[in-house]
């Protein structure tokens, strides 16, 4: 498919409600939106896996076809290739946990991932840590490589909201999959970091009622 049917296709299944509600999602997106829903672009993207590179960068869709195409690619090392240009340029954590969430092959090569991924936890580049630390969330969080992932999360000094959401996300996951494990962890947080990890521990419908009233009792010191 051509850049310029892949364009047609996108404005023949645009939807301007759809629009308006991701461009509140993401405040300040600079990309054009379709509003294409996601399922359709998902199932759009496994066509144009031999043609990524026809795929253009100027609306959210066309970047989230590309992503989500990258998903599709059953050779990892051609996968890691492709990831590894398509990671630098994510912007909004909206692109970013998509395509976190195609990368289904990082269950299955976790130690060609995790070369990557531990090392954009401390990148420069804002998104290419919340792309690290969601991918750690849902691929890395196990008993092979919770330890680094502890040691990371807690090492890490994320920038922006998106990125200090991202961890308290991935520490929040840690936490309640290794409670034990992760308890140490957290008086090495920022307070600010703490109280978001708290509040998605406490939201989550994995938690014990006991645990949840544990941590409202406790304050960020006493993990020390």
């Amino acid at each position: 498919m051509k850049k310029n049917n892949i364009l047609k296709w996108l404005e023949e299944n645009a939807n301007a409600k759809t629009a308006e509600f991701s461009a509140s999602l993401v405040p300040g997106i600079k990309h054009k939106i379709y509003g294409v829903k996601l399922p359709k672009l998902n199932k759009k993207a496994k066509e144009l896996v031999e043609q990524i590179e026809t795929i253009g960068w100027g609306s959210c869709e066309e970047i989230l076809l590309r992503a989500y195409a990258i998903g599709y690619i059953k050779d990892v090392d051609a996968q890691m290739v492709k990831v590894s240009e398509f990671v630098p340029k994510i912007d909004n954590w909206m692109v970013c946990d998509s395509f976190c969430a195609a990368l289904k092959n990082a269950k299955k090569y976790q130690k060609q991932y995790w070369k990557m991924i531990k090392q954009k936890a401390f990148s420069n580049l804002v998104y290419e840590q919340r792309f690290a630390f969601v991918m750690m969330l849902k691929f890395f969080c196990n008993e092979k490589y919770i330890d680094e992932v502890l040691a990371i999360l807690a090492q890490a000094s994320p920038k922006i909201w998106d990125t200090k959401q991202g961890l308290a996300w991935a520490m929040a996951e840690c936490f309640i999959k290794f409670p034990d494990k992760t308890k140490p962890y957290l008086s090495k947080l920022s307070d600010e970091i703490y109280k978001l990890v708290k509040r998605k521990i406490l939201d989550s419908k994995r938690v014990s009622k006991a645990v949840k009233l544990m941590l409202k009792n406790e304050n960020h010191a006493d993990f020390a």
